[in-house]
């Protein structure tokens, strides 16, 4: 029977979507106004750069936008009268292209330019000033000689139908010149995807994709191409757009206004006839609008602060380039709103759940994953560029194959806070950068072929292309050689095969694979063929050059190659697991993790009562649960929140299962908590076959997990340390005890299940007389119960003590005595992996896990005096040095160093179906 499902949050309808796009500009414009343009004032400058007229006509167009959203007032300013306020200081002269076409149509919802409403009663000076503001028809020469890039085409139409519609202009045939123009460019590709260079190299990056956004409002004159560019536009970002909601991921202008560029695309998509992808965008859109409420601070975008945007974006746009994010935001409630009665109103789907590792809960390890979901997108028919679009299972991530060489366009993943690259720079990152004669050059640019198999691409390049380059010459001579560069993903890590052959030796060559800030990456290096050279890790944290358009890139792993005109080698990339623990510095969570070493960052817990607010949610891949009630004291709902909030990251949930319940057996308290969290595991460890059969027969809403038995380690490398070298003799007169045949031990915290004072009944009613026990177990109320028996030469209530205390109680043992009931609530304790640790004898009860755990090591005694004392009077020397033996003999199974690769073969299997 399917287990019911917790319900899970849901993506806002579209009508939430569209509100809360208004409401998020609003709340960024007014803090903007309060706090740097009081009155609706433009400074001249900021932060000691000159502001451009650009600001004022992008504050208009997003206040037009806020205006057709149904917002009224901004800052407790009529919308309408703000428009005005700001176009009556506007530098109508110093405004052209972009930013004409903004105050233009902004001014066409008022009426045309004789009888606007806006302008009404203005002075001539004034209303000429703002008509030179629309007025870029002098740009159209430069246009024609070549002086402008190509796609000023779709600018300058835009202006002019602008100017058209008010009045401004009286020939239609210049606005239908520049459409035509426009739609020769459009169409020039029958795939419908713009090379955005002058110079052809194959240069597609976010202007692919942002060309139609803005051509849409010459979509009635532009006929059927924009059609067609349109949708070929809403494929490649459907299947390009990173987890975190960023379209495009490579070349210029990526950052925040990848983001932005999301939420307009799907507010297009979603405008559109129902389809079965517009949850899915739907999803998106809210996954980008919510990311980008973390780029704005003090009413500015913060873009430029511990990242960098390109260089023409610099810190003397920072006004510019936020308003332009407001203006798309506010564009796209405007889409959402206005989407026609066709478009699915009633679409409300919830994101798609999160993958579950899902195997035969009797399979000692986990599933092979399939291969990644990937594809090969081909901008081109007559040249192999295109983008290499992963999506897992395993790290989701987009590659380009294009033209251009600065670093944002080589080829290499891109994912942003997993695999970014310097912005807008000559730092190639993730391909071989060769020096030669004091140039550089780089494996980039259009290949000469590419072949892609499921899970794997393979590109060829005949000479490597300068590098730092943005629109390089057709005609650019190449460094004379051949590269091939084959990319594979394997589980959760990509290997990366380099083959580079030159026709002169090259002063140096070298790879470096950036790191992001907080996701730290273990790249593993091998060379081929005689290859040489050296790996190091490089500390660039601060360098200003070392700054992605979304963070900081603190490390850089490299490869220096001693040079050679033939050089071979690979490079296996993966994320290093970010593993938060709710149990962490706990001795069983130290001893599993420090068994693993760097392969896994193991953090506090972000969640819970106890949480550690330094741990950002966004830099944990997995949760590991081990005591579920340590975790939240205040009941089920604060049990539930925690869940929610790691389901709603993405975040999935390991749980090592100690106990059915915990220790003070308040069911109705907890109870309902260990059911949430069976529901909400991924995968459910237990340490013995049996426990898992009692957990699944408690939690049967477990059975959606993965159940997999991985034993609990010995914790003989903790103590054997301690009392190593020390004679017993000392160690015994050091605790008081006199010396004994054999000295049975009773450890460990007391547990309801663990029949110390029946043990001690059962010493009391023996025969024998060469036994001694020590007992530091007891409760406070057991301690009057104990039997006089000189044999009972410890009888103390339980206390915890350091480690070094613990462990010469150890060694002053011959036995360790686990008396647990059988039918009680505990899945496992910690003092049989003392018991295995120390390589001593057991003697145990019937519990399952005792039996499983220790094998020969235990010998059987029951959990009744009756039963103990029957054992205790047959117990041999033979039997106790059998079992001694036994014990030792099974240390080595549960050693942590084997456990760990367990564990970390789960966790990671769990991190894979999870994409983390």
């Amino acid at each position: 029977m399917t287990p019911p499902v917790r319900p899970r949050p849901t993506t806002p309808t579209v009508e939430q979507l569209a509100t809360r796009l208004v409401d998020h500009t609003v709340a960024v414009l007014e803090e903007l106004v309060e706090r740097h343009l009081p009155g609706l004032r433009i400074p001249g400058t900021f932060a000691g750069h000159r502001v451009e007229p650009d600001v004022a006509a992008d504050l208009v167009y997003t206040l037009g936008h806020l205006a057709d959203a149904g917002v009224g007032r901004i800052g407790g300013v009529d919308v309408d009268d703000a428009i005005g306020t700001v176009l009556q200081a506007i530098d109508g002269p110093g405004t052209h292209t972009f930013f004409s076409y903004r105050v233009a149509e902004t001014l066409q919802r008022y009426g045309s330019f004789v009888d606007n409403r806006l302008l009404d009663g203005w002075p001539d000076d004034r209303r000429a000033n703002v008509a030179a503001a629309c007025d870029s028809s002098e740009w159209i020469e430069l246009l024609d000689t070549g002086i402008l890039p190509r796609n000023y085409a779709a600018v300058l139409a835009r202006c002019e139908q602008a100017r058209l519609g008010l009045g401004l202009l009286d020939d239609p045939s210049v606005v239908e010149a520049l459409v035509d123009r426009l739609r020769d460019l459009l169409a020039a590709n029958p795939r419908r995807f713009l090379d955005d260079s002058n110079g052809r190299v194959g240069r597609y990056d976010i202007y692919t994709v942002d060309v139609w956004l803005f051509t849409q409002p010459l979509a009635h004159r532009l006929g059927p191409v924009w059609e067609e560019g349109m949708a070929a536009a809403l494929a490649l970002v459907d299947e390009v757009c990173a987890p975190d909601g960023s379209a495009v991921t490579w070349g210029r202008s990526t950052g925040s206004l990848s983001l932005a560029l999301t939420v307009e695309v799907a507010a297009v998509a979603l405008t559109r006839g129902p389809t079965d992808a517009h949850a899915r965008w739907l999803a998106r859109a809210a996954t980008a609008a919510e990311g980008l409420q973390g780029w704005f601070h003090d009413g500015v975008v913060s873009a430029h602060q511990h990242r960098s945007p390109d260089d023409y974006r610099g810190p003397f746009r920072r006004l510019q380039l936020t308003l332009d994010l407001l203006g798309k935001l506010a564009w796209s409630a405007v889409a959402l709103q206005d989407r026609p009665p066709a478009a699915d109103d009633t679409v409300t789907a919830a994101p798609a759940p999160r993958t579950r590792v899902v195997a035969d809960p009797g399979a000692p390890s986990g599933p092979v994953p399939e291969a990644p979901d990937d594809v090969f997108v081909r901008f081109e028919a007559a040249r192999p560029v295109g983008v290499w679009a992963v999506h897992g299972p395993g790290p989701a991530f987009a590659l380009p194959l294009v033209g251009a060489t600065r670093s944002d366009y080589l080829p290499g993943p891109r994912r942003p806070g997993w695999f970014e690259v310097p912005a807008d720079a000559d730092l190639p990152c993730a391909t071989p950068l060769v020096l030669h004669k004091g140039a550089r050059f780089a494996v980039g640019g259009a290949p000469t072929a590419v072949d892609h198999d499921p899970g794997r691409l393979t590109a060829r390049w005949d000479g490597l292309a300068r590098s730092g380059e943005l629109d390089p010459p057709a005609d650019r001579r190449a460094l004379a050689g051949r590269a091939e560069m084959a990319w594979q993903v394997q589980r959760r890590s990509l290997l990366v095969d380099v083959d580079l052959h030159l026709d002169e030796p090259p002063q140096a060559v070298t790879m470096v694979v950036p790191e992001c800030a907080g996701r730290p990456l273990t790249v593993e290096w091998a060379l081929a063929d005689g290859t040489t050279g050296v790996a190091d890790t490089i500390d660039v944290d601060g360098l200003k050059e070392w700054r992605s358009q979304w963070g900081l890139l603190p490390t850089v792993h490299q490869l220096d190659l001693d040079p050679s005109t033939e050089l071979r080698w690979s490079a296996r990339i993966t994320p290093t697991l970010r593993v938060a623990s709710s149990a962490h510095g706990h001795h069983y969570d130290r001893s599993l993790y420090e068994a693993l070493g760097s392969r896994v960052i193991e953090r506090r817990s972000p969640v819970g009562t106890f949480r550690d607010r330094r741990v950002p949610l966004d830099e944990i891949d997995l949760f590991h649960l081990h005591w579920p009630e340590w975790l939240a004291f205040e009941g089920l709902p604060e049990h539930e929140e925690i869940i929610d909030t790691l389901d709603g990251h993405g975040i999935p949930v390991v749980w090592t299962a100690h106990n059915l319940t915990p220790h003070d057996k308040r069911h109705d308290e907890h109870d309902p908590a260990y059911q949430a969290w069976a529901e909400a595991a991924d995968a459910i460890i237990h340490h013995t076959r049996w426990a898992e059969h009692r957990f699944r027969e408690r939690y049967p809403m477990s059975d959606g997990a993965r159940h997999v038995v991985i034993p609990h380690g010995h914790f003989g490398d903790l103590y054997g340390p301690l009392v190593a070298g020390l004679r017993r003799a000392d160690l015994e007169a050091e605790l008081g005890l006199p010396p004994c045949r054999h000295r049975i031990g009773l450890v460990g915290a007391p547990r309801q299940e663990k029949r110390v004072l029946a043990f001690l009944q059962g010493v009391a009613h023996s025969q024998r007389d060469d036994l001694q026990v020590v007992c530091w177990s007891l409760r406070d109320d057991e301690v009057a119960l104990v039997p006089d028996d000189p044999r009972i030469a410890v009888a103390q209530t339980y206390e915890e003590v350091d480690a070094a205390t613990y462990a010469r109680r150890l060694a002053v043992c011959d036995l360790l005595a686990l008396p647990f009931d059988p039918d009680g609530e505990m899945l496992a304790s910690g003092t049989a992996a003392d018991a295995l640790g120390m390589g001593l004898p057991a003697l145990v009860s019937g519990w399952g896990f005792l039996t499983e755990m220790l094998g020969d090591a235990g010998i059987p005694c029951g959990h009744t005096a009756e039963q103990v004392a029957a054992a205790l009077d047959a117990l041999t020397a033979e039997q106790v040095a059998t079992a001694a033996a036994a014990s030792v003999a099974r240390r080595p199974a549960y050693d942590w160093a084997p456990l760990a690769e367990r564990t970390l073969a789960l966790l990671d299997d769990v991190a894979l179906a999870a994409g983390r």
